[in-house]
């Protein structure tokens, strides 16, 4: 029988072999330069998936320890790591904002939750949000 302590969660936690199923077609991470390097399957993303990819991987790279101050990031340094022009991404981060696929820190920087880690999954693999592909 199920006990109430059962329902209790660490938001904090972090589903390593998840995040990596769901970021490995689409980019690789550097641990030399911080950086992402995108595969063939990144230009099949739309912008949205884009961003919610280099959010994600950043998440992955704080949990690996890279030399990367925080896993959220602002909008500027969204901008510079897609190549997505910043009337593209201004927009989808206030939509994803909205849709609570993303949350914003107090100092305006964007971060994925976990629990929205399953969400982007789908999300990648095209099952939801799927927009017209743009650069």
């Amino acid at each position: 029988m199920a006990e109430l302590e059962d329902l209790v969660v660490s938001g904090t936690e972090l589903d390593k072999k998840l995040v990596a199923e769901t970021l490995m077609p689409y980019l690789q991470l550097d641990k030399d330069s911080c950086d992402i390097r995108p595969t063939e399957e990144w230009e099949e993303l739309s912008q949205e998936q884009k961003i919610v990819a280099y959010l994600l991987a950043r998440k992955a790279m704080v949990a690996l320890r890279f030399e990367l101050t925080a896993e959220a990031a602002k909008a500027s340094e969204v901008v510079q790591a897609t190549g997505l022009k910043s009337g593209t991404v201004y927009p989808a981060l206030r939509s994803l904002l909205a849709n609570r696929i993303i949350n914003q820190s107090q100092d305006r920087r964007y971060f994925v939750p976990s629990y929205a880690i399953t969400q982007i999954k789908s999300m990648l693999s095209g099952t939801q949000l799927k927009k017209e592909k743009n650069g």
